[in-house]
């Protein structure tokens, strides 16, 4: 039987592709808020490459972490703030980033409904990292990252 290769789209869900938290809890401290994801393409479908589409709810957040691998993310809906190394850029829409391996990132809602993004990685990647309060501390060395950056109480648990 072959795979499914088409996916209904209605009010940014999927027919057949489960909207799931963010990160499971087995992967270490809840580091995220108010996030879900959903693996759009990945494994059994032949392509080097995985899409995923996250949506972050009023006050939500992606991890602030870092990958051996690059992202490349396309704003799909709302408003947020995006932290990249030492700089933070404000995205809407259609807005794309790419995000150089190792680089410390943060995606963070900051409008009033919920801000979605595509996110496209290899299909064989390495897992996040956290940051170090040192590198937390550079980082935040820019006060406008300094007034956004969300590191939750968990975060070094």
């Amino acid at each position: 039987m072959a795979k499914n290769i088409y996916f209904e789209f209605k009010d940014y869900i999927w027919n057949g592709i489960t909207k799931i938290d963010y990160k499971p809890t087995v992967d270490g401290p809840v580091t995220f808020n108010e996030t879900t994801r959903q693996n759009l393409v990945e494994h059994g479908y032949g392509t080097n490459f995985h899409l995923r589409y996250f949506e972050c709810e009023m006050g939500g957040f992606s991890t602030l972490e870092k990958h051996e691998h690059v992202h490349v993310v396309v704003i799909a809906r709302g408003k947020g703030k995006v932290i990249v190394d030492d700089t933070i850029h404000n995205v809407k829409p259609m807005d794309l980033i790419i995000i150089p391996n190792n680089s410390p990132h943060q995606l963070i809602n900051i409008g009033e409904e919920p801000f979605g993004f595509f996110c496209i990685v290899d299909a064989q990647r390495d897992k996040f990292s956290l940051l170090t309060q040192t590198e937390i501390q550079n980082i935040s060395e820019n006060t406008e990252i300094k007034k956004f950056i969300q590191v939750p109480d968990k975060y070094f648990n």
